[in-house]
């Protein structure tokens, strides 16, 4: 079966000390942060757009519609935090049982972490800047039934495969927030990612015959408008 050993690359390795030193240091701020910042958290929409390319399997385009939760914390000197928590179905063409063509339907889960700095616009509109690191996991799973007849009769079977895609992404968010009360906020954002760590791993069996592999993610990027309302306390 699938050897279940992840991030072998060194470029893995080392965006995962970059991500665990970055979740610890928000984590800090978070835990240290003073009565004086402000905390914001909301929910909203998400549409993210992937272009993965996965050497071995060609490129992935998938669309995530995902609802998301946000944290947004920023100190009296506008330094600001963020983190965001979206869980959507991934629909995607690029992944099918052999020659299928149909679209998949997957699921796919978001987590993103960042740091920059916010300003005023007016008294009611702040926009921020940050930098961020993401990690993304999609998930589709397959089942065709197979049948064909010989000189025995009716023969049939079935085809099942999994696919697993993990991701590391590094990029930069732009936000925008509108202030409706004391509470209650609008805000508009759109992020921009870079993909050069993760993998994609395959597992299936097909006429009772098991398969697996694994391959590495090469690259690619991707974009996310969102939209949501936030309460502030």
């Amino acid at each position: 079966m699938l050897d279940k050993r992840i991030f072998c690359g060194e470029r893995c390795l080392i965006m995962k000390k970059l991500f665990f030193a970055f979740a610890l240091s928000f984590a800090c701020v978070f835990a240290f942060a003073q009565e004086s910042w402000t905390h914001l958290a909301g929910i909203s929409f998400s549409a993210p757009f992937y272009s993965m390319e996965v050497k071995g399997d060609g490129t992935k385009n998938i669309f995530s519609p995902q609802g998301t939760a946000r944290y947004f914390g920023v100190a009296p000197n506008g330094f600001c935090v963020s983190g965001t928590f979206g869980i959507g179905p991934a629909l995607c063409k690029d992944f099918s049982l052999g020659v299928d063509s149909l679209s998949a339907t997957g699921l796919s889960l978001t987590f993103s972490a960042g740091a920059g700095y916010a300003f005023g616009i007016t008294d009611r509109f702040t926009l921020a800047a940050l930098g961020s690191l993401s990690l993304d996991w999609m998930y589709y799973k397959f089942k065709k039934e197979i049948s064909a007849f010989t000189s025995y009769g009716r023969y049939a079977t079935e085809w099942r495969q999994h696919d697993s895609l993990l991701a590391f992404g590094i990029g930069a968010e732009l936000l925008g927030f509108y202030s409706l009360t004391d509470r209650i906020s609008l805000f508009a954002s759109f992020a921009f990612r870079f993909f050069d760590a993760g993998r994609l791993w395959r597992v299936g069996k097909n006429e009772g015959r098991y398969y697996d592999a694994a391959y590495d993610l090469r690259g690619n990027f991707s974009i996310t408008p969102s939209i949501g309302a936030t309460w502030t306390f």
